[in-house]
């Protein structure tokens, strides 16, 4: 059975455009690597902090206001893509416009110090959301058209111009907003990028033909939009607590944290999981059964990344000292802690679209908001019951791991697979994570205290 699925699919070609997105992936996150310990001493946590405010409002902003539509480009005919990529960018662009206003208005009434002026604030929120959001539509579109190599150059452009320019304002002096900017041209020139294998035009005022896009993708708008929000709002709600119950100096080092574990999901689980959904859904069109392929991928992907985890895990802190320097101590604690909830991240980035590909995006969305009501309570408790940052993350993984376990078992109970080969496989790596990282690193105390 697994031999006659690998042998339709491919392999040796996806393999090869798993490496052309890695190898751009790998780039630009060497120039994120190489430029990050100069741009964290220019601007500092605060910068950061409030960066990672806008930008987590933004990716909330980005999971409803295409409608849940973008995915559609992944599976509509071929006929009806061009229309379907205008539609999809009208629709974000008048609701990423409205949504920004929204958010702009609450933390007006709400007097919140958000350390800059509320125009900037808003200019900001839309422009960072909209451009994101058109990133992703363009994403999707390039990968079912198998353009990897102009994916593979979307990372090294966006993190080449968002460094020089952040490392060139910040030493001009542009302190508070450099680093904005920075952010926002990186986005932009990777838009310019793709859009040149994209039709022409960006909107449409055909309201007949949007209505009836939305109508014939209803599907999408009324499962993968809450499902969408779901998952942002679950990966954005600590952003969001921190900065309300700790300020934004520790939500800095936090956010510093996730761009330091985001990178082995960057470098190889996007690029595996993009792949992946393009294989996954050609498969799903011809009728073929897909459990036993995704059983496959994902234990390729723990194979992959255990080694890198167990070494964050061990000395992460250590590492990140040395890197950002002796005022990043925090970032690197949390990294310790964290690093285990982004092995389970990894190894759903690996089987992206999977929930969407087998039409279960409602067992995504109640994963979401189990994991959503998991971090509040784990923040809360931590911040009232223990007063305690470290505590909170603690309980915050446990939690995540949990409910990543449970849901994944119930994806491969729809996909008819043994699901208890899973649970084996995972607990048995998890072990290893804990056990070898803690070894590691008391051996190390050993040798150097």
């Amino acid at each position: 059975m697994i031999r006659k699925i690998l042998k339709r699919v491919n392999i040796s070609k996806n393999k090869k455009n798993v490496a052309k997105i890695s190898t751009g992936t790998m780039l630009g996150q060497l120039i994120s690597l190489i430029t990050l310990p100069v741009l964290t001493r220019i601007y500092g946590a605060e910068i950061f902090g409030i960066w990672a405010l806008i930008h987590s409002l933004s990716l909330i902003i980005n999971s409803f206001s295409d409608f849940g539509l973008s995915y559609s480009l992944m599976v509509e005919k071929d006929n009806k893509i061009p229309k379907g990529y205008k539609i999809i960018s009208t629709i974000s662009l008048f609701i990423s416009l409205l949504s920004s206003l929204i958010l702009t208005l609450f933390y007006v009434f709400m007097n919140e110090d958000i350390m800059v002026s509320y125009s900037i604030f808003f200019v900001l929120i839309f422009l960072t959301s909209f451009l994101s959001q058109q990133v992703q539509i363009c994403y999707t579109w390039l990968n079912r058209k198998e353009e990897y190599d102009v994916l593979m150059k979307n990372p090294i452009l966006n993190q080449s111009i968002y460094s020089v320019v952040g490392i060139m304002l910040g030493f001009l002096g542009f302190v508070q907003y450099g680093f904005f900017i920075a952010h926002i041209l990186g986005s932009f020139v990777t838009l310019i990028n793709m859009k040149s294998k994209l039709p022409k035009g960006l909107v449409t005022f055909d309201f007949k033909e949007i209505y009836l896009y939305i109508r014939e993708n209803r599907k999408f708008a009324l499962y993968q939009t809450p499902t969408n929000f779901s998952n942002n709002l679950k990966s954005q709600t600590p952003t969001l607590l921190i900065n309300s119950l700790w300020g934004s100096e520790v939500l800095g080092y936090y956010s510093i944290t996730i761009r330091i574990l985001k990178i082995p999901v960057t470098l190889l689980g996007q690029a595996i999981g993009r792949v992946f959904f393009q294989v996954v859904t050609k498969m799903k069109r011809q009728g073929e059964e897909i459990g036993e392929y995704v059983l496959n991928n994902i234990f390729k992907a723990m194979k992959v990344s255990v080694l890198p985890i167990i070494l964050l895990v061990a000395f992460g802190d250590i590492v990140t000292v040395l890197f950002l320097g002796e005022e990043w101590v925090v970032a690197g604690h949390f990294v310790m802690i964290l690093a285990f909830q982004y092995f389970f991240m990894f190894l759903q980035s690996s089987v992206q679209g999977l929930a969407i590909t087998i039409e279960k995006q409602k067992y995504a969305m109640i994963a979401n908001l189990l994991q959503v009501i998991g971090i509040i309570v784990s923040l809360i408790v931590g911040k009232y019951l223990f007063d305690s940052i470290y505590l909170a993350l603690i309980l915050m993984v446990i939690l995540f791991t949990i409910i990543h376990i449970s849901y994944f078992c119930v994806l491969f109970k729809v996909m008819k697979v043994n699901r208890l080969s899973y649970v084996i496989k995972v607990v048995i790596n998890s072990l290893i994570i804990i056990l070898t990282s803690f070894i590691l690193r008391n051996i190390f105390n050993y040798i150097f205290n």
